[in-house]
Parts: C-alpha cells; sequence; structure tokens
C-alpha cells in the first residue's frame, strides 16, 4: 500500500511539472514588437527612395515598391507568433506585466530589411 501511495504521488509530481513546462511557462512568454516604429522607419527609407528619383520610372518603381511592402509587413507581423511560440502584442499595449517579454521588434526590422 505505502508503494501505491509513493508511486501516485511521483505520477502526480511528475504531472504538475509537465504542466508547468509544457503548458504554463509558454503561456507567461508574451512577444512585444514596436510596430509603429518599424513601419515609419521603412516609410522614411521609402520617401527618401522617392525625393531622390530623378526620372518618373525611378518614383513610380519607389512607390510600388512601397506597396508592396505593406503586404510584406503584414505578412512578417503574422509570422511572428509561430517563431517565437509565443503571443504577441504591440509594445504600446503593455503596461505591466509578470510575464516575460521578449522583445521581437529586432526580428521584424530583419524580416523586412530595415
Amino acid at each position: 500500500m505505502l508503494i501505491n501511495i509513493l508511486v501516485s504521488a511521483c505520477l502526480v509530481a511528475i504531472g504538475i511539472a509537465a504542466y508547468d513546462r509544457l503548458v504554463l511557462r509558454p503561456m507567461l512568454v508574451i512577444g512585444v514588437v514596436d510596430a509603429a516604429n518599424v513601419f515609419h522607419a521603412k516609410q522614411e527609407q521609402y520617401l527618401n527612395v522617392v525625393a531622390a528619383s530623378r526620372t518618373d520610372m525611378e518614383r513610380r518603381q519607389a512607390i510600388a515598391d512601397a506597396e508592396r511592402f505593406v503586404t510584406s509587413f503584414a505578412a512578417a507581423l503574422a509570422q511572428l507568433p509561430q517563431e517565437c511560440a509565443c503571443l504577441v502584442v504591440d509594445k504600446t499595449a503593455v503596461i505591466g506585466s509578470r510575464a516575460t517579454l521578449l522583445d521581437l521588434t529586432p526580428l521584424l526590422r530583419k524580416k523586412v530589411k530595415l
């Protein structure tokens, strides 16, 4: 009977440890990203290219690149939760948290080639 109690206690402890490692702790990681900062920096980059353009063709190309960026930016943001296996929120939305915050802004900058 004592062996049954010890085995049961060990199984419960293993279950609690597994729940903590596999379910609870990943939920406590929140990825934050300063999306507005990245978007505005890239927008500034495109505005500089448009301003430096000498021909209509160069301007049209820069504007087309900027329009494609909007789609790629949304796609890059959508990929972040899968890559970090965490909830991703905008940095401005976080006021205080006991969760572990993971800054994903550098990763987003890399994805949009900034």
